[in-house]
């Protein structure tokens, strides 16, 4: 015996109107119902005595009469007072709106909100394959892809302001200002030492002192012109300034072209000793802190941090909104592929239907009480002349089977009794 899928339901179902045209076409047929019992009763009243088996049409359309005036009112007190006359006990569910919607509200989370229904339901959904199936869709996914891209892009522009990003900055220089900055720094040189790295910075710092003493040949020589004696000739300046250069240049062409030069080693083994002192030295350890502090104090350091947002956020809500964009894409692409491994992978079906019952019963057991609230909140918010109309509206036409159904018993039980009179007490 197949069961009926969530999938295979239209939730939609009839519209409004489509429902109250069914509902009056039920009263409709109900009440006509009654006034052909009424006709009858009063034809087979007035011919009764021409035979006797009139008298059983009589019974019958007599007590069916009963029958569809006594349900007839049963089914309109729940919704209003029958003929407007404010009877007792009538009208129920606009005058008890409330507790229908309390009571209903106990029923859901007693017998729907609980562990045991919902690990029975869960047991038998098995969520990771119908949504498997549904992703592989591509018309699915693509709508999926375009939905979570609107979703992101209106998420960036409702959230960016500036006292967004005045928080983000503060919290990015508060969590910052709590990470100590010499381990780090001490961490770091440690790995440029261990992995050669240093080397390679120590070519670069070669390089830039070169080209930094290139550029400024001009100022170098006039500081020593500046601080020789006046009565030095010239010309030994100038040799003061050329042997001076050149025997930097040679240091630093020795130190790139050799790379064991003792330069290098004494570098190397100064490293080490500012990587141990970053550990210990307390009074270089709150340099640091300071040095730290003010950099992220620094007004570009804020304007940094603001531009980095903006960006982001712009490139992002770009992304998102294009649907030719690699981020797009690249979530379509994911969300196709998730659902082939949700098909085809029993154990990720298994893990994540598993997670989703945990999921579902979590939410179940720490807020039925809520779920449950809303329920009647809701029904308790609704006007009680419109409750009604809407009950009416989506359980109205079924109840117009109890009329027909009173009618018909009602006609049935009525020959009964005339028939059981007839045969044994007689006319």
């Amino acid at each position: 015996m197949s069961s009926i899928s969530p999938t295979d339901i239209d939730w939609r179902g009839p519209s409004e109107a489509e429902r109250r045209a069914r509902l009056n076409r039920m009263k409709a047929f109900a009440t006509a119902l009654l006034v052909l019992m009424a006709v009858l009763f009063v034809v087979t009243k007035i011919y009764e005595p021409l035979h006797p088996a009139i008298g059983y049409a009589r019974a019958f359309s007599e007590a069916a009469m009963i029958g569809a005036l006594a349900d007839w009112f049963a089914v309109t007190a729940l919704f209003r007072h029958p003929l407007g006359l404010p009877i007792p006990h009538t009208a129920i569910v606009r005058r008890r709106k409330n507790e229908i919607g309390r009571s209903l509200a106990r029923f859901v989370r007693d017998h729907f909100l609980v562990r045991e229904a919902v690990v029975a339901r869960l047991s038998r959904a098995d969520f990771a394959s119908r949504m498997g199936r549904w992703l592989e869709r591509e018309e699915n996914a693509e709508a999926l892809t375009r939905d979570a891209g609107r979703l992101v892009g209106w998420l960036l522009d409702a959230v960016d302001s500036q006292a967004l990003r005045d928080s983000v900055r503060a919290e990015l220089g508060e969590a910052l200002s709590r990470a100590p900055a010499t381990p780090a720094m001490g961490a770091l040189l440690n790995t440029l030492v261990a992995d050669r790295h240093a080397q390679q910075l120590l070519d670069v710092v070669v390089r830039s002192v070169r080209e930094v003493i290139i550029a400024n040949q001009d100022r170098i020589r006039a500081r020593i012109d500046e601080e020789s004696p006046w009565w030095l000739p010239r010309f030994v300046d100038e040799q003061i300034f050329e042997k001076i250069v050149a025997e930097i240049m040679s240091w630093l062409d020795r130190i790139g072209d050799d790379g064991d030069t003792e330069a290098r080693q004494q570098f190397l083994v100064h490293v080490g000793e500012l990587v141990e002192r970053l550990k210990t030295d307390e009074a270089l350890i709150a340099r640091g802190e300071a040095l730290k502090a003010e950099l992220l104090a620094h007004p570009a350091v804020r304007d940094y941090v603001d531009q980095l947002w903006l960006k982001l956020r712009m490139e992002l809500a770009a992304q998102a909104r294009n649907p030719d964009s690699a981020l797009r894409r690249r979530l379509l692409v994911s969300l196709a592929d998730l659902g082939k491994a949700l098909r085809r992978d029993p154990d990720l079906a298994q893990r994540v239907n598993a997670w989703l019952t945990d999921a579902v019963i979590y939410l179940v057991e720490n807020y039925r009480e809520q779920i449950a609230g809303v329920v009647s909140d809701t029904v308790e918010g609704w006007d009680a002349d419109e409750t009604a109309r809407r009950v009416e509206l989506n359980i109205g036409r079924d109840l117009q089977f109890i009329r027909i159904n009173g009618t018909l018993v009602g006609g049935l039980v009525g020959v009964t009794i005339h028939t059981v009179w007839t045969v044994f007490v007689g006319r």
